[in-house]
């Protein structure tokens, strides 16, 4: 058997460790057949195929013959094993605040909560404010021009 670029050198190993007859029986057993149909088969007793997945499911460290016919499944076909990464998703970045409205690269209101009462804040603060600059500027452009307002 030659090496897979996927395999690591310990999996190399436990999976040359096994026998011709047991990697035969592996493949039937992935295919979801009893060790009465892989007796028929082969031409053997159903003992003796048991005997020999426990030895193969032993030999692979594995918990069931199904995990055993799976990890070799997966060694014979070259997939690689990925563990689950132990980093939290990434928060959706809270500054630049995006538009409070739809536009064309999002149409849906798709901000946090926080985004939402930063936008309530900002709304709340710079209206009467607004209001007030805008009021002061016509105040003081009708005492430039000499508009008396009565």
């Amino acid at each position: 058997m030659t090496a897979r670029p996927s395999a690591t050198a310990t999996d190399q190993d436990r999976f040359d460790k096994l026998t011709e007859r047991q990697k035969i029986y592996l493949r039937h057993v992935f295919q979801h057949r009893t060790s009465d149909e892989i007796a028929h088969l082969e031409g053997v007793s159903a003992r003796a195929v048991d005997k020999q997945l426990l030895l193969a499911k032993d030999l692979l460290g594995a918990t069931s013959r199904f995990e055993a016919a799976r990890m070799f499944a997966e060694f014979e076909a070259g997939v690689e094993r990925f563990y689950p990464a132990s980093i939290a998703p990434t928060r959706p970045e809270f500054w630049p605040l995006p538009l409070p409205v739809p536009t064309k690269r999002a149409a849906l209101n798709t901000l946090s909560w926080r985004q939402v009462l930063a936008w309530g804040a900002i709304i709340g603060i710079v209206t009467p404010i607004a209001l007030t600059v805008a009021a002061m500027v016509l105040i003081a452009l009708s005492l430039l021009f000499g508009i008396n307002p009565r």
